[in-house]
């Protein structure tokens, strides 16, 4: 009988390895990037009942709100000088070689960087480990202005249809494939249904927009139906882009219900705004400027009727530049009105609003202020003092070597977003740009892009840093690093959101150390410290300094536009004006003078502006020579040619004088508020009295060990009553023969 016997396995032999390999974790070192794979089927695919759904897209709705067309030229202007540095290597390569190249074979850094096997040279990792001190838990900061009610019953809702919600909105939690409720949510959810004021604080990437939004919209789905539309809801958000992505969510958790929702935010349709707003939607998402044009501006709109007043973003929203706008809008509320604020930082200015006006808020902080994500792996880049001129050749190898695609860079101006853009777009990167000197309509084309996957890069300021869900951001890249610990987690927490893994790397001068040590104290990973090797770092100082041409013919160009642009508008305004003389249209008015205005801009200016006035003057005085007018064109057209240094020391002068401020209202004296010294005073009293028995207590306890401690209490007092006064009988005997024998 044949039967197979299993052998036993010798020293030398080689067995076949049949496991599965495991998911690699990445490294994140230097590699080619990947072409991207067209799928000819998406596993995906479902489908669909009928046309309206296949119709169906969040951004369309918003379409209403968008008139004017995202026009940009810059990727055009970036292409053609692309094209012609490609038809030159063409040309210099068949010059040199007398053969035929396709110029096809050039072209492929339009779809992939081509790296060159020195390029892709590992970078060294260093990990920054915490010193091993013993945390002093620092409580000065959590020094309560205001008796706040802490929510402690923390129930563990499994699913979304513990929490008491309506069929219409679990639909649509279904619809938008929520499964369990975070933290934030399951702890706001049931306070807030119950009406109560509250203070929230959680990590970003948490779901704090739907936290507040779905206790609101259950509430309105009781509102009575057959008088007339009424304004309940406010949401106020410190960006426009904040702002169109709530209204998104908005939308989407209210599908199923008859809840109206409209958007005002700045830089999208005025008329159209209006006519949404004079239907006196239920919910209202908008910024404080364009929401107070139209308090002044559109005659049926107003916030009397205003129930629950949201803040998302609570700390930015209540900073020195908003302070007026919030004190208008919110003397405008009702008094009666339920306040919910929301922040992944929270501050003094936050705890001031909610001492005024909160009524017996509710604390309900999920993470504290200093916590990035759990899931988030942080990098720092150290340049040293004299290397500040290389942080745009780091960049550049970052993105070209390292993180190609799904990436965020934040830089501190406008002006520097534009450069990088131009600069990585000749570099051959796929790149948008999103600040504030861009239309409304081309930053959420940029914005849309980048979700779609249509570029690969965003550069954007700290206008993109606050409450933006994209997802598959996998890098957060900080050019320069922001002037707080608030500004970094808010940064950061553009990736590692909802669960997801996620990197941030920040290039750390020598003025930003001290961010840095903060940083690493706080966090709970261990921080890795990338070394880019420096004849890396000198080959990309190179490639840029040979890209410096092409960039100053770029903002040339764009200089001349603007200039013919500004002249255009101008005639046109006076057309206006020629063809509206009759009817004389009055100006759209504000809530402050223009002198009061101007004095706020001053005052948040960071930097003082030189006074130009009496040159201006002079000029005016003196007659004008146009050959000498033309000569000091010619001789002012010849400017200093500005090195990376000078601009990356730019930068950091930015951040240096937000510090300088931030650190001079940090040392202003506080108002002295007499509500809040009654409550700390009562807070202590409650503090002291709770380890000692109540009077009360003890009379009307009436068993036998009470009365016996009664008892013994007395007597031991009565005993002490009589040693003393037994002593003090003594001495004076004894003082007063002293002072007869002296006698």
């Amino acid at each position: 009988m044949d039967c197979d016997l299993i052998k036993t396995i010798e020293d030398d032999q080689e067995v076949p390895d049949y496991s599965e390999n495991s998911d690699v974790e990445d490294d994140f070192q230097p590699r080619k990037q990947k072409k991207k794979e067209k799928k000819d089927f998406d596993r995906n695919f479902q489908f669909i009942n009928d046309v309206s759904e296949y119709n169906k897209d969040t951004w369309n709705d918003l379409s209403k709100y968008i008139k004017r067309k995202a026009k940009t030229k810059l990727d055009d202007k970036i292409k053609k000088i692309r094209k012609e540095t490609e038809t030159e290597v063409c040309i210099s390569i068949k010059k040199d070689d007398n053969s035929v190249t396709d110029p096809s074979e050039v072209k492929r850094e339009d779809d992939e960087i081509s790296l060159s096997e020195d390029e892709l040279k590992k970078d060294v990792f260093k990990t920054r480990e915490k010193k091993s001190k013993k945390k002093k838990v620092a409580k000065e900061s959590d020094e309560e202005t205001i008796n706040f009610e802490e929510y402690s019953n923390l129930e563990p809702y499994a699913t979304f249809y513990q929490m008491n919600l309506s069929r219409p909105l679990l639909k649509a939690i279904t619809a938008m494939h929520f499964v369990h409720p975070t933290p934030i949510q399951a702890a706001t959810i049931p306070v807030a249904l119950m009406g109560r004021d509250i203070c929230g604080c959680a990590a970003t990437g948490t779901g704090k927009t739907a936290a507040y939004m779905l206790p609101t919209l259950e509430r309105l789905l009781y509102r009575p139906l057959d008088g007339p539309a009424v304004s309940r809801v406010l949401v106020l958000v410190p960006t426009r882009e904040l702002g169109v992505q709530v209204y998104q969510v908005t939308k989407q958790l209210s599908q199923f219900t008859t809840v109206e929702v409209g958007l005002s935010v700045g830089g999208l349709d005025v008329k159209v705004q209006e006519s949404v707003l004079r239907k006196n939607p239920d919910i209202v998402i908008a910024t404080p400027g364009r929401l107070i044009d139209h308090l002044k501006n559109t005659p049926t709109f107003s916030l009397d009727s205003i129930e629950v007043l949201i803040l998302d973003e609570a700390d930015r929203m209540l900073d020195e530049y908003f302070a007026e706008q919030m004190k208008y809008i919110v003397t405008q509320c009702s008094r009666s009105r339920q306040t919910i604020l929301f922040s992944a930082t929270m501050t003094e200015e936050v705890k001031d609003l909610a001492a005024v006006s909160l009524d017996k808020p509710v604390k309900v902080f999920v993470d504290s202020n200093q916590d990035v994500a759990f899931n988030l792996r942080q990098e720092f880049i150290r340049i040293r003092k004299e290397r500040e001129g290389d942080r745009e050749a780091i960049l550049a190898a970052l993105i070209c070597r390292t993180f190609h695609d799904h990436a965020m860079v934040f830089v501190q101006t406008k002006k520097q977003a534009h450069r990088l853009h131009i600069l990585l777009g000749l570099l051959g990167v796929k790149v948008g740009e999103l600040h504030g000197n861009l239309t409304q309509p081309q930053r959420l084309e940029n914005l849309r892009k980048f979700k779609n996957e249509e570029i690969d890069i965003l550069l954007a300021t700290d206008v993109a840093a606050r409450g933006l869900d994209i997802s598959g951001v996998k890098t957060v890249i900080n050019f320069v690093m922001p002037a707080t610990m608030q500004h970094y987690i808010h940064r950061v927490g553009r990736t590692a959101r909802a669960g997801r893994v996620g990197v941030s790397v920040s290039l750390a001068g020598e003025q930003e150390r001290s961010l840095v040590k903060e940083i690493i104290k706080n966090a709970k990973n261990p921080v890795k410290n990338r070394i880019i090797p420096p004849d890396i770092i000198e080959k990309y100082n190179k490639r840029l300094q040979s890209l410096e041409p092409d960039i100053r013919k770029i903002l040339e160009e764009e200089r001349n536009e603007r200039e013919i642009a500004k002249m255009e508008n101008q005639a046109n305004r006076v057309e206006k004006l020629l063809k509206n003389a009759d009817n004389k249209n009055e100006q759209r008015s504000w809530f402050q003078t223009q002198k009061e205005r101007k004095e706020e801009q001053e005052k948040l200016a960071l930097t003082e502006k030189r006074p130009k006035s009496k040159e201006k003057k002079q000029q005016n005085k003196e007659p004008s020579n146009i050959v000498e007018e033309k000569k000091k064109k010619k001789g002012s057209k010849e400017p200093k040619k500005e090195t990376a240094e000078d601009r990356a020391n730019k930068e950091l002068e930015k951040i240096a004088a937000y510090q300088a401020r931030l650190a001079k209202k940090k040392n202003k004296q506080k108002k002295i508020r007499t509500v809040v010294e009654d409550n700390k005073s009562t807070n202590n009293r409650r503090a002291v009295k709770r380890p000692k028995s109540s009077f009360a207590a003890d009379l009307t306890d009436i068993s036998k060990k009470a009365v016996k401690r009664m008892r013994y209490e007395a007597n031991t007092k009565k005993n002490q009553s009589k040693t003393k006064g037994g002593h003090s009988f003594s001495r004076g005997k004894m003082d007063n023969r002293k002072a007869f024998g002296k006698r």
